[in-house]
């Protein structure tokens, strides 16, 4: 979930079966996925799409999207409206740097905050946070290793560069210039999942899909299965759940803005008005 730079006041968001931009009042349909989980570039409601993953905009008019279920990156011009492959072989999963590259189900993307030109994706069937150059489009490896398998969320560090990645039940860290891979919090493992706040390594989540910074040592986390948001404090070691009003149906993406917190789940965003 973004703040659209195309359309003021909008926010986009995607939730597996439709990219859409909406102010609150006005949606605007972006893209959506073929019923029959096909692969087709063209303009508007011709290209077809399967299984969305995530998203992020590279420049005010352009959006690259993991098309998840078609094992690639897509770009989709707003002004024209036409989508088109970004990188990977889409209809061909598999594990290959360069152009077009190989991915195995991209989940989610995000712009390197130390270097722009350079996205980084989530390839969750290959335990790989990948890298893109949008100018060459070449494909790259940040890391690959088997502690990242079941890999959902992906965010940025602004301080240190580093990057924090929810697989499987728990949070990890990636370093940026060592590219070393260490559990902040959570149980790894099959059947680690559960519901405890506890210490950051006692604490357990159940299928942790976004994440994002709301302070420089805290992590909101969206605990999916769990329908809660989870606060990870790596200062206190702390893991707590953040009360909230309305009901929660298996959140998976978050936006923090001045003076709101934006939950993404199935098929709405909830809008919580932050304190001062």
């Amino acid at each position: 979930m973004e703040l659209d730079k195309y359309r003021p006041g909008y926010i986009i968001y995607a939730d597996r079966h439709v990219l859409m931009t909406s102010d609150g009042t006005t949606t605007h349909l972006i893209a959506e996925n073929s019923a029959q989980g096909e692969y087709r570039e063209g303009v508007g409601a011709v290209a077809r799409f399967n299984r969305m993953g995530g998203f992020t905009q590279i420049s005010e008019k352009l959006v690259v999207l993991a098309d998840s279920g078609n094992h690639c990156m897509i770009l989709i011009d707003r002004t024209s409206h036409t989508t088109s492959a970004f990188s990977g072989k889409c209809h061909a999963r598999g594990y290959q740097d360069g152009r077009p590259g190989q991915f195995n189900l991209p989940e989610s993307v995000v712009i390197d905050k130390r270097d722009k030109n350079q996205l980084l994706i989530v390839d969750r069937g290959n335990a790989a946070v990948r890298t893109v150059n949008v100018v060459s489009l070449a494909a790259g490896t940040f890391v690959k290793s088997d502690s990242l398998d079941t890999m959902r969320g992906i965010t940025q560090d602004e301080k240190s560069g580093d990057f924090y990645i929810t697989a499987l039940d728990s949070v990890y860290r990636i370093t940026y210039t060592q590219k070393t891979v260490s559990l902040i919090s959570g149980s790894p493992g099959e059947n680690s999942h559960g519901y405890r706040d506890s210490t950051l390594l006692d604490s357990q989540f159940r299928y942790p899909a976004g994440l994002i910074f709301i302070t420089p040592r805290t992590l909101l986390v969206a605990d999916f299965w769990n329908y809660k948001l989870r606060l990870v404090d790596m200062k206190s070691d702390k893991v707590t759940t953040l009360n909230v009003t309305n009901s929660l149906s298996g959140p998976f993406s978050l936006l923090l803005t001045n003076n709101s917190l934006y939950v993404g789940h199935i098929d709405s965003i909830v809008q919580y008005k932050c304190e001062k």
